[in-house]
């Protein structure tokens, strides 16, 4: 299996892992398969900037089966270029959104998550994030927003900082956004053997 059907999987899984689990969400079905054509366009665009494997036929058809009479090409698309056009300019960590807001306010304690910005491998991740951030907030009211983003920002750096070690082995830690993904790393180890404990 290639790098990005792989990354497709687990981001999947790593979201619907986050939504039922972390955050007691029951999604709508909108909301599911709008969320499939999202990670369908991250895992897109993982490989086409760092695994580069050729694997557009395989996360289209990993899309089509999941999203089922949903899916458009076209949308899925659309989707990749938005993504890839909103990581390009040095205006990224600019604006608002529910992410944006989460970053910066843990910024303020925690400088290390803003060095997520500094290059493509962060601002994937953070594009990835803000879009499916959007998405829940879009369905889901009751939920505080900064709740949704922390909990997703959390998994998702995560998911993506182990599959950048896979691509670059040591010299992931070299990535000019390795700060926050091993700050990240670090508070997911410590609260996993808390929950150990």
């Amino acid at each position: 299996m290639k790098q990005a059907s792989e990354f497709y999987e687990e981001l999947k899984d790593t979201f619907d892992y986050t939504c039922r689990s972390w955050l007691h969400m029951q999604l709508t079905q909108t909301t599911e398969e709008e969320s499939r054509l999202i990670i369908g366009a991250a895992a897109f665009l993982f490989d086409n900037l760092f695994a580069k494997e050729n694997a557009g036929a395989d996360i289209t058809k990993l899309v089509y089966e999941d999203a089922g009479n949903s899916y458009s090409g076209k949308k899925l698309s659309a989707k990749a270029t938005s993504m890839r056009l909103a990581m390009s300019g040095d205006d990224f960590s600019l604006g608002t959104s529910p992410l944006r807001e989460y970053v910066k306010w843990v910024g303020e304690s925690e400088p290390d998550a803003l060095t997520a910005y500094n290059d493509d491998y962060g601002k994937l991740a953070l594009i990835t994030i803000e879009e499916l951030v959007n998405l829940l907030v879009e369905q889901e009211k009751d939920i505080p927003q900064l709740r949704i983003a922390e909990l997703l920002f959390l998994n998702v750096i995560d998911l993506y900082f182990r599959f950048y070690k896979q691509i670059l082995g040591e010299k992931a830690k070299g990535m000019k956004s390795a700060p926050c993904f091993l700050s990240v790393e670090e508070a997911n180890q410590r609260i996993r053997s808390e929950i150990g404990d």
